[in-house]
């Protein structure tokens, strides 16, 4: 208990250093992608009636059919599950930093091209759109990134705390 408390003191005393905030700015960026990737899709499904679904002779904007939107909107928590189930057995089999970085060049390139989806039809549109966002949204990032923040914050603790303690 005495040597908790210690630990705890050294802790108050330390002061603040550039790796706190690395670590929150590595948090915010996996929290921020993951929101954006399952939660945003929502208000942008209703811009994607309104462009692809448009009828002229309706009072009312084009809205999305209700299949499409469950399809839209719950592919994104499908992709989550098989990325989190597929990346964590390659970060185990590659490691860790390695399946990062390739979940990170994955997020990129079908990032940029669920934004250019394509179809001649608007039911083509969102096929490709849903299939990018798929691909999109298959990775493990925000949980890589707890792992590897968890890591990286034990390793400049153990440091900080020597250079107090030892003082």
């Amino acid at each position: 208990m005495a040597n908790q408390l210690g630990v705890l003191n050294a802790l108050d005393a330390g002061k603040t250093q550039w790796y706190h905030f690395t670590a929150i700015v590595i948090a915010g960026m996996g929290f921020f992608t993951d929101a954006y990737d399952l939660f945003s899709i929502s208000l942008i499904s209703k811009l994607l009636g309104r462009i692809y679904y448009f009828d002229a002779l309706s009072e009312k904007p084009g809205t999305l059919p209700p299949c499409i939107v469950a399809v839209v909107n719950g592919v994104g928590f499908c992709e989550t599950l098989a990325g989190q189930l597929f990346f964590g057995w390659l970060g185990d089999k590659l490691g860790r930093k390695r399946v990062y970085g390739l979940t990170l060049m994955l997020m990129v390139t079908f990032s940029i091209a669920s934004g250019l989806s394509f179809g001649k039809s608007p039911d083509g549109v969102m096929a490709t759109l849903c299939f990018f966002r798929f691909w999109f949204g298959f990775h493990m990032l925000q949980s890589l990134q707890f792992i590897l923040l968890h890591k990286f914050i034990d390793n400049h603790l153990i440091l900080s705390l020597r250079t107090l303690i030892c003082r």
